[in-house]
């Protein structure tokens, strides 16, 4: 590419081809030969001494980097780039070695970033100034910015057969923008990608010219604005091609048959070739989890128009066992383990038995659980994935104030989980739990002797034992680029399920829930992300009581552990986990907000607002809830609770390190009586409206 500013620019997608006769080759070897003879004779004469100017100002140390002359682009895009660094603030720093050849590179540096912005003429020098110190070095970089280019028109030729207004929208290079010699490059890559969709390995090409700069050069006259830049991509589609065979070769020795490998991919012989198949493909040999590497390399037939692929696989070890420790909000001690097979019977089957502990901060018993899971990859031999799961589980729920909810569960689960595509997918799941319970009021809640026989009657009326039956269909949709840490995309879920009624059981109730997020990069890589939940339970048929609180009635209706609930660090913060309410609801609303910020290395700073409650029934919401209010007074039973807050996050491999202080617009008493003194073991009662709190992983 020729110098900015100067010339027109070209870039090519396409093959070179050489083309070399024999007398040009033996040209280049008796140059060769001469240029060799140079060197052996040059390095067998004694140089003469002479001083080495750059080692000196090798051995001095950086005391400050700073820019001249530039206006319109900020030192921190500037320094972003740079080697030479300033020295750090801290004390006990390391002292920066001054370095020539990071200088140089500097300057080559700054100067691209100028052109990135439109300043094809950009100039940048660099001086060394004596600093206050004997062995300090001021390093300067002077800029100069030049004229600034523009985008001026933009034309795509040659597509003839696959429609230019999809393409366009993915192109940099528009009109009215800093002119940017790297757009041609990234723009010719996007324009390719898009004709590998629709069945062509294309040749694409790019030309930039300034407009005018002929006709000014050859008359002087200035009547054409020069500052523009009229940009044109060149496209040679050629034949359209089919997908031909895949040929699968396995380097050293595997136990997966082929056919478990071949049944992965998910494009058929004979349909146009479409690169996203290909990516999609791989992802779905990854996911069977039996390989840790995956290629496949196309193989195009030019004379034949298919496209064959030589796909190489490298098998995973078919054992493995994983023991972790964490902790969170409520479980403030988890401990876990998994031991799992990926290839049961060398049949493409998987088996995952996991266990589960977890105690509260004061050490005692919250949750204990196992179970056992079988996977069928290719269900009934089509591509959904079948699982089959048995488990028991032990539970002492604590998040309400006025008692100890003792379970035993026992169940068995069976799911069916269809992908469509790379990005949705159906799941369908029919449960069944088994569950025994029982129900211990804490000592010191003072309630009236009325209310003490109310709530004895009320806990002869629940059944020591039930069951339930349900089915859930759920719709998910995730377009994340990253399911840890995601800088933009998307990610939906729906679901309905219905427990009981023609399934029979103890309870019978319809649920509706929905969640949503979405993420945007903003300036520096910092994410603006958004989630909004929301959730309504309807019960019906027999009406069972299965909690002794007296809420109300409708509530009571409906097993704990299908309530809605929220707080915790994962839902509104400031709050521990299950707490609002801690008797649950059958309404509920969710939204959070959150700016997450870099700041150096690892480290970052997350801003977020959270806004949510939970309501006995959807009937009861209103919009006089919604009101916003900043006041020592408690929060009403049905108003929104409003938490705002600020933390430090340390990006770890398996999800962030989170430290979050939180406030919160009023305090909040929770579902405890207006005469009942707060309890040192609930802190979900918000009387201090400043909290922080600890955790791993993202909020969503």
């Amino acid at each position: 590419m020729s110098a900015p500013g100067k010339a027109p620019t070209a870039v090519s997608t396409s093959r070179a081809r050489e083309d070399r006769s024999p007398r040009a080759g033996s040209v280049l070897a008796w140059g060769c030969a001469m240029v060799v003879g140079l060197l052996i004779g040059v390095a067998g004469t004694p140089a003469p001494a002479h001083a080495q100017f750059d080692f000196p100002a090798e051995l001095k140390t950086i005391e400050r980097v700073r820019f001249e002359g530039h206006h319109h682009i900020s030192n921190k895009d500037l320094a972003a780039v740079l080697k030479t660094r300033n020295p750090s603030i801290w004390p006990w720093r390391h002292p920066v070695l001054m370095r020539l050849d990071f200088v140089r590179a500097d300057t080559s540096a700054l100067e691209q970033v100028c052109w990135q912005r439109g300043y094809l003429d950009a100039v940048v020098n660099s001086r060394l100034d004596a600093g206050k110190r004997h062995e300090g070095v001021v390093v300067t970089y002077i800029i100069h910015e030049g004229t600034r280019y523009h985008v001026g028109g933009v034309k795509v030729s040659g597509l003839d057969s696959i429609p230019e207004a999809p393409i366009r929208r993915h192109l940099f290079a528009r009109p009215g923008r800093p002119y940017n010699p790297f757009y041609l490059y990234a723009d010719t890559a996007s324009i390719a990608a898009a004709c590998r969709e629709h069945g062509f390995l294309p040749g694409v090409s790019a030309l930039a010219e300034r407009r005018g700069a002929q006709a000014q050069a050859q008359t002087g006259s200035a009547e054409h604005d020069t500052t523009l830049y009229d940009i044109e991509y060149f496209v040679e589609l050629g034949r359209k091609f089919k997908f031909g065979g895949v040929n699968l070769s396995s380097p050293g020795q595997t136990h997966v048959k082929p056919r478990l490998v071949l049944r992965e991919v998910v494009f058929k012989q004979g349909e146009t070739y479409k690169a996203s198949e290909v990516q999609e493909t791989i992802e779905q040999i990854y996911g069977t989890g039996l390989f840790n590497l995956a290629q496949m390399t196309p193989l195009p037939d030019s004379s034949n128009g298919v496209v064959e692929f030589d796909l190489r696989v490298r098998e995973r070890r078919p054992r493995w066992f994983d023991a972790g420790v964490g902790s969170g909000t409520a479980e403030r001690f988890r401990f876990t383990g998994e031991w799992g097979h990926r290839n049961l019977n060398a049949r493409g089957l998987q088996a995952v038995v996991s266990s589960k502990l977890a105690l509260d901060g004061n050490a005692r018993f919250l949750l204990a659980r196992g179970e056992a899971t079988l996977y069928d990859p290719w269900l009934l031999r089509q591509r959904r994935r079948g699982s089959a799961t048995v488990f028991i589980e032990g539970v002492h729920d604590r998040a309400n104030p006025s008692f100890v909810g003792r379970q035993e569960r026992r169940g068995v689960n069976f799911q069916i989980r269809r992908n469509y595509r790379r990005f949705s997918r159906l799941v369908v799941t029919q449960a069944n739990s088994y569950v025994h319970q029982r129900f211990d009021l804490i000592a010191g809640a003072s309630e009236t002797p009325a209310d003490s026989a109310a709530v004895d009657s009320i806990r002869k009326a629940i059944p020591p034992y039930y069951n339930t039956h349900r089915l859930q269909l759920a719709i998910e949709r995730d377009t994340r680029d990253d399911l840890i840490s995601p800088f933009r995309g998307t990610y939906t879920n729906f679901s309905g399920e219905i427990a009981g009624g023609p399934f029979q059981g103890s309870s019978s109730f319809t649920r509706i829930s929905g969640t949503t997020s979405w993420y945007v990069t903003v300036r520096r890589n910092s994410v603006l992300a958004f989630r909004l939940r929301a959730g309504s339970i309807d019960p019906f048929g027999k009406a069972n009581i299965f909690t002794p609180d007296s809420i109300d009635s409708r509530v009571q209706r409906v097993p704990l552990e299908d309530r809605f609930r929220l707080g915790g660090v994962n839902s509104l913060r400031g709050y521990t986990e299950n707490a609002l309410p801690g008797s649950g609801g059958l309404a509920m609303l969710l939204g959070n907000a959150e700016l997450r910020v870099p700041l150096v290395g690892p480290f970052g700073a997350e801003f977020f607002v959270d806004a949510g409650n939970v309501w006995a029934r959807p009937s009861f919401m209103s919009l006089r809830d919604f009101k916003l209010r900043l006041s020592d007074e408690y929060y009403d039973l049905n108003s929104i609770r409003y938490v705002a807050g600020m933390g430090l996050r340390l990006n770890l491999p398996f999800g962030p390190l989170r430290f979050d202080v939180s406030w919160s617009s009023q305090p909040d008493r929770g579902s405890r009586a207006p005469g009942v003194a707060p309890d040192a073991q609930h802190e979900d009662l918000r009387d201090r409206r400043i909290h922080p709190q600890i955790a791993i992983g993202t909020t969503f």
